[in-house]
């Protein structure tokens, strides 16, 4: 009868020790492929005047935060800043005087600048009476995805970078990136020097 217990509890240590050893593992079960949504704000925009007295229609979900005292001189900076995209247009506005080239080369050499990162990127010519001007857009995990400049080649000079304050990745912030693209087309196209 002893060795019977014995033997019996043996067995259920076996039995035991190999349920334990073969024990399945949890099934994981594929998600259903999913994407971020993002909710793009109305497209209303109202008139604004800069530190310089630029005036030009600014997309009603943007802020803007000034960056330094206004002095027309040596130019202005201050930031369109966009909570909704976790994002801001660092803007300086530029008195032009003799230095037109230089003012559209560093404008230029900062876009080309992101240029090893970037897989693309589109050029787009502002050509209205009275000013003119270049917007860029950069294709890929770039840090500054939109840049552009705006000039009156005589007096003024206005250069805006776009910056996300998160990584960059294309595929998450491209419908953001065409509404952006957008709101600074709008921008470019009101604008007027007093």
């Amino acid at each position: 009868m002893k060795s019977a217990r014995i033997w019996l509890l043996a067995m259920v240590a076996v039995l035991a020790g190999v349920a334990w050893w073969i024990q399945p593992d949890a099934v994981s079960v594929p998600k259903p492929e999913g994407q971020v949504r993002i909710t793009l704000p109305d497209t209303t925009s109202a008139r604004y005047t800069s530190p310089c007295n630029t005036t030009y229609r600014v997309p009603s979900h943007a802020k803007v935060e000034v960056r330094s005292a206004p002095q027309c001189e040596a130019g202005c900076w201050y930031n369109l800043v966009f909570p909704r995209f976790n994002a801001r247009v660092h803007c300086t506005e530029r008195p032009v005087g003799n230095a037109l080239p230089k003012l559209i080369q560093d404008a230029q050499s900062l876009v080309f600048g992101h240029e090893v990162a970037a897989a693309g990127i589109r050029r787009h010519a502002l050509d209205l009476p009275k000013k003119s001007g270049m917007i860029y857009v950069l294709e890929g995990p770039v840090a500054a995805p939109i840049q552009f400049f705006v000039t009156d080649s005589t007096s003024h000079f206005m250069r805006g970078s776009l910056y996300f304050n998160h990584a960059p990745n294309p595929d998450s912030t491209a419908p953001v990136l065409e509404r952006m693209e957008a709101d600074i087309r709008r921008i470019m196209e009101s604008l007027e020097w007093s």
